[in-house]
């Protein structure tokens, strides 16, 4: 049990030669990391993602004089230059990338794809939702985070671990608090029998540059 769940967390997570595999619920994670992963193929591997497959502007070239012949004397050829070829091989490798993340009970979802663009936004609108529904979400954890408050008998530990998952979440939905912010927030959260010790960090500076896990470090140490 424990091997296949470590090879499960290896293949979400993937590799430097190795695409991360979507899991449904880990979305976020997935497009970020899948990003990276691909940007490390190649800018132009995720200019296919961004801006979809690239379309040639092809130049009309003269045929020589057997092409030309055959097309009554005035055929044309169209050529691709070397940057055109080497963007739709690009595509083509972020394409077959983006296509071997998604697993086999998601595949059908994006099956009748033709490009990478495509697949990214479809798992975009399917796992990340509307905007409507972003906005949403925002507005829950937004509530979370300035409603926060240890809860009755909660260990330092417990409320930490619960506040660190409100600031992931809010980087989640594209929001980030600066380091005096969510500490101060972190800090009101805290019980009465805090106090003293509230009083003693806020008291330093160092409140407006401490990360969270230096701030609970802190508090550990009162």
């Amino acid at each position: 049990m424990a091997q296949a769940l470590s090879l499960n967390v290896s293949n979400s997570v993937g590799g430097s030669y190795t695409a991360p595999i979507l899991v449904t619920n880990e979305y976020h994670h997935w497009s970020q990391r899948m990003e990276r992963y691909l940007k490390r193929l190649g800018r132009d591997v995720w200019r296919s993602v961004e801006e979809g497959p690239h379309v040639p502007i092809l130049t009309p070239v003269q045929a020589d004089g057997a092409q030309a012949r055959l097309g009554g004397g005035q055929a044309t050829i169209n050529r691709s230059t070397k940057d055109d070829l080497d963007k739709m091989e690009n595509d083509a490798i972020a394409f077959y990338e983006i296509s071997c993340s998604v697993a086999l009970d998601n595949f059908d979802i994006i099956i009748n794809c033709k490009s990478a663009k495509e697949i990214w936004d479809v798992l975009k609108n399917l796992y990340q939702g509307s905007e409507q529904a972003q906005d949403k979400k925002l507005t829950t954890t937004l509530n979370e985070f300035n409603n926060f408050k240890a809860l009755p008998g909660e260990s330092l530990d417990d409320s930490f671990k619960r506040f660190n998952l409100i600031i992931t979440k809010l980087s989640n939905v594209g929001t980030i608090r600066s380091n005096h912010e969510t500490n101060l927030q972190s800090l009101n959260g805290l019980g009465r029998h805090w106090s003293t010790a509230k009083m003693i960090v806020q008291g330093d500076r160092k409140i407006h540059i401490l990360s969270l896990f230096k701030l609970y470090g802190e508090l550990q140490a009162q």
